[in-house]
């Protein structure tokens, strides 16, 4: 926010204080920006790397100065307080998985109910837009109930599983113990396996402690998290680049900035959303070669096993839409978007879904 004097001891101690009023030629802002995440994670990557320094040099451009307090890996908030801490001003800007807010942001995590549907961050990224550009819904209820303003959206590169041992047939999946982000725990589910919810901080330590015996993931945190160590073997599933990581404002820090400042912030982040899509698509194929020099077994499933996959999981977009519905949400309207804008965009599924 803009600094004035005196500051409060209370806000220096995290270096921000905010106060009402527009900007002046040469004002600075300075925004306490956090995730739960580590600095590693692709997308906390492009909040430290493309955000802020776009912000930075569209301020700079108007006179202004923006500075970012930055603190990532949990130092602040945790993965699943960064809602709430975005809405009760801890934090100024949070990027955080809407995966981990499953009851909150229940129609934000419709990419999870779509298994195998975009196959790079690219096309992910576009489906997504498209999807919040027309249903106001999706970014409105973070206004509306968390008294924040989603700046941009974020995708991740493809998921894939990694195990603690070797598998080539779905069928060996059964009874084993495997993890997710929760709302993609229907995935393993279908198969028979035992689902177990976790977070991308506790990963590596209950792969190595046998907590659980495979994880859904993406290649990206399999080198920057070295999940491939206690996890050795890694199938290209092609379940999907999903869209459902955010940044957002909280609401009365976005208030008290002047348009030309808001304008500016937007601008940045639409950048860093455009940017994000083919920079994860280089990440995953750069980071699968990584794992393979490291040790790593790396195989892609058969088209056989992909497809019984998925008719296993057949009539799960549906349901997750109907269950949307019932909440007064528009999931199946999102829903049936998401399965023919894909199509239009060139995407083919292996089962084509019917939201009914």
């Amino acid at each position: 926010m803009k600094l004035k004097q005196p500051l409060l001891a209370a806000a220096a101690s995290v270096g921000f204080i905010a106060v009402a009023g527009g900007a002046s030629q040469g004002d600075t802002f300075n925004f306490r920006m956090a995730s739960g995440h580590a600095p590693q994670t692709g997308y906390v990557v492009m909040m430290s790397e493309q955000f802020v320094p776009r912000v930075k040099a569209k301020l700079e451009a108007l006179g202004h100065t923006a500075n970012f307090n930055e603190a990532y890996g949990g130092s602040i908030v945790n993965v699943a307080e960064t809602l709430e801490g975005v809405k009760d001003g801890i934090v100024d800007i949070g990027g955080y998985c809407f995966c981990f807010e499953p009851s909150n942001l229940f129609l934000n995590v419709y990419p999870l109910w779509m298994p195998f549907d975009s196959q790079n961050a690219t096309l992910g990224t576009q489906v997504a837009r498209k999807i919040y550009d027309e249903v106001p819904e999706m970014g409105n209820i973070f206004e509306e109930k968390y008294n924040q303003t989603l700046l941009s959206l974020f995708g991740f590169d493809n998921y894939g599983l990694y195990t603690t041992f070797p598998w080539t047939d779905v069928s060996e999946l059964k009874d084993r113990k495997l993890s997710g982000a929760g709302p993609n725990l229907p995935w393993v589910e279908a198969l028979g396996a035992t689902p177990v919810g976790t977070t991308l901080p506790d990963v590596y330590p209950s792969l190595q402690t046998g907590v659980y015996d495979g994880v859904i993931l993406f290649p990206s945190v399999g080198w920057s998290h070295k999940l491939f160590e206690p996890a050795p073997n890694y199938t290209i599933a092609g379940f999907g680049a999903k869209t459902f990581h955010g940044l957002t404002i909280n609401q009365d820090v976005w208030n008290d900035l002047p348009p030309e400042v808001q304008n500016a912030m937007m601008e940045a982040a639409s950048e860093t959303e455009e940017f994000t899509g083919p920079w994860l698509d280089e990440l995953e194929a750069t980071n699968l070669g990584r794992m393979v020099q490291n040790g790593a077994n790396i195989r892609k499933i058969s088209e056989e096993a992909r497809l019984s996959w998925a008719k296993s999981l057949a009539d799960f977009p549906n349901e997750r839409a109907k269950e949307a519905d019932s909440k007064g949400l528009p999931g199946s309207k999102v829903v049936g978007m998401a399965v023919q804008i894909h199509e239009d965009l060139g995407h083919k599924w292996p089962v084509r879904y019917e939201i009914k």
